[in-house]
């Protein structure tokens, strides 16, 4: 179980992995834990074949191979996850090249997928370069002959996802590995023409949608996700709550208009929003990024705020408070994406810049926050459980919950006992 939870971790960076075009697709994944501790440092190469079906223009599936040591995740690469480069009805072959962490004991090799496709995988292979010998190193099922797939972990699957061995394709052999996301229903949250409104706020149009009745709760998203990160929240919540969900300017269907991006202008933008809608003492729930737009609003309008939950929110990033895997891999892709020939306002490539520099957030500044706070994490969380202590410590009364066994992903991973803290919160 805590390998699996370590994997999620990665996968939820996915706010800094996946294209902005494909905000709504949460990629599930599989992988196979490998031991490595002899090839520490050694270049790697894993490679598969790939027959993508009825894929829609947000499908996309790419290999992962993420370093393991001492029970922590030490660094991940992630091939390119978009079917654009695809030859359509036929096998490809996907390639990831790059080198194991010198610090690593295992490492977790295999696949993300996101989008409406029916995926085959095919024959992976996992080959070492040690000293210019290849070895190869033996994976269990990898070319998907035994139909017992319990070698392989599975994460982050929709209820409507089915996978199984299929004889329908295969690269070699009789079976491969068919992962039937082509039917896969989504909630409808983000993309609700029934509830959903614009607001004409700072010059650009956020897009917010409506459920519920009660109290009022602002729902806050993280960086390049949007309304519907919050699709195993809004039903239990809007049963209690009037639920307003956000997206924030640039993500989802808000627009933007080039402005530097900052937490301190999301805030803004939710401050004016709030008066728009004319509502005061607003409950807000704000996860990843979006919760440090909420700790920024309710330090600068103390007076909107009635309570505020927060979910792995950060006031800084520097070692103190984010692991290095999680910079190592923004930086590299913005590296990519730059090679790749991303123009400078390209928003994508302007969330991923800011999240090297933002927030900026004095701890003392926290004692601005006058009402009732949660401050809550995963056990696992890719924010360091000390730096989620010392939010919490800065605010005067707040509460303090670390959920056990669980990542930054938390509330997709468990959104029961997730909603029910949160309800617990904002009820009592």
């Amino acid at each position: 179980m805590r390998t699996i939870i370590f994997l999620t971790i990665s996968f939820l960076c996915m706010l800094v992995l996946i294209p902005a075009k494909s905000q709504n697709n949460i990629p599930g994944n599989f992988f196979q834990m490998v031991d490595v501790s002899a090839y520490q440092g050694k270049p790697f190469t894993l490679e598969c074949w790939l027959f993508a079906d009825r894929g829609d223009r947000n499908s996309g599936s790419s290999l992962i191979a993420i370093s393991m040591g001492n029970g922590k995740q030490l660094n991940n690469l992630v091939g390119k996850l978009d079917m654009e480069s695809f030859k359509p009805g036929e096998w490809n072959k996907l390639v990831l090249s790059g080198k194991i962490d010198k610090r690593a004991e295992k490492l977790a090799v295999g696949a993300l997928y996101s989008g409406k496709a029916g995926f085959f995988y095919d024959d992976i292979k996992l080959t070492i370069n040690d000293k210019g010998i290849q070895t190869e190193i033996p994976l269990i099922n990898a070319d998907f002959e035994n139909k017992d797939i319990s070698s392989w972990k599975f994460v982050n699957t929709p209820k409507t996802v089915n996978i199984a061995t299929t004889n329908q394709k295969a690269h070699s052999g009789s079976l491969s590995l068919l992962i039937n996301a082509a039917d896969t229903e989504t909630s409808g949250f983000g993309n609700n023409n029934s509830t959903g409104h614009y607001a004409d706020i700072n010059g650009i149009k956020i897009y917010y949608e409506t459920y519920g009745k009660g109290e009022p709760l602002l729902l806050l998203h993280g960086a390049l996700e949007s309304i519907q990160s919050f699709d195993q929240q809004i039903g239990d919540l809007s049963e209690h709550f009037k639920i307003i969900a956000v997206d924030t300017r640039g993500h989802g269907k808000s627009t933007e208009d080039g402005t530097l991006l900052t937490y301190v202008l999301y805030a803004d933008d939710m401050y004016k929003l709030l008066d728009a809608l004319k509502l005061d003492n607003v409950n807000v729930l704000g996860w990843s990024d979006g919760g440090n737009t909420g700790l920024i609003l309710a330090m600068k309008h103390p007076d909107k705020i009635k309570k505020l939950a927060v979910m792995g929110a950060n006031l800084y990033n520097d070692k103190s408070s984010v692991y290095d895997w999680v910079n190592d891999t923004i930086r590299n892709q913005i590296k990519e994406m730059e090679q790749a020939g991303a123009k400078s306002n390209n928003f994508e490539l302007r969330v991923k810049k800011s999240l090297l520099t933002q927030p900026d957030i004095n701890p003392q500044a926290l004692k601005m926050i006058k009402c009732p706070a949660l401050i809550m994490a995963g056990e696992n969380d890719v924010i360091k459980e000390a730096h989620t202590r010392l939010i919490s410590d800065n605010i005067p009364g707040s509460r303090l919950l670390i959920f056990k066994g669980a990542s930054h992903d938390m509330p997709r991973e468990d959104p029961k006992r997730f909603n029910r803290a949160v309800i617990d919160f904002f009820s009592n």
